[in-house]
């Protein structure tokens, strides 16, 4: 988990976004190179496209928590509720955490800035780390 921490802060450090800084660090695991990780991830900064919508850390994590939770096949809603759920869960402890999980509600209405959000990139590397963790806990 330190490598990713690591990872992540020193992206962040670049100027990256903070969904690219939080997906990219996660990117070769999961067999996608980081320049690809980076395009697909650049949009979801700023709550979408600095629209101060979901946090981009929180977007990112969702898709990793997805990725390593899903299938990835229609099997009738099965590992969809499991997904969600772990989504739900992460969206929370984001949320405790941060007082919501929109920019809006983060940032105080204010614009995002940059450099702003090393906290929350951290913090949704923490949050991957413990809802992945509990998973194959409860699988063991």
């Amino acid at each position: 988990m330190d490598d990713k921490l690591k990872q992540a802060g020193l992206a962040y450090g670049k100027g990256y976004t903070c969904s690219q800084a939080v997906f990219c660090a996660y990117a070769q695991d999961m067999g996608i190179d980081e320049l690809t990780a980076c395009r697909i991830m650049e949009g979801f900064g700023g709550g979408m496209g600095g629209m101060q919508e979901v946090c981009g850390a929180l977007t990112a994590a969702t898709a990793i928590i997805s990725y390593y939770s899903s299938k990835g096949v229609p099997d009738h809603g099965v590992t969809r509720q499991k997904v969600y759920d772990k989504v739900c869960q992460a969206a929370k402890i984001f949320r405790k955490e941060y007082g919501g999980i929109t920019c809006r509600e983060i940032l105080h209405d204010e614009c995002p800035k940059a450099f702003q959000c090393g906290m929350k990139v951290k913090d949704a590397v923490l949050i991957i780390n413990q809802i992945l963790n509990n998973s194959l806990k409860e699988n063991d």
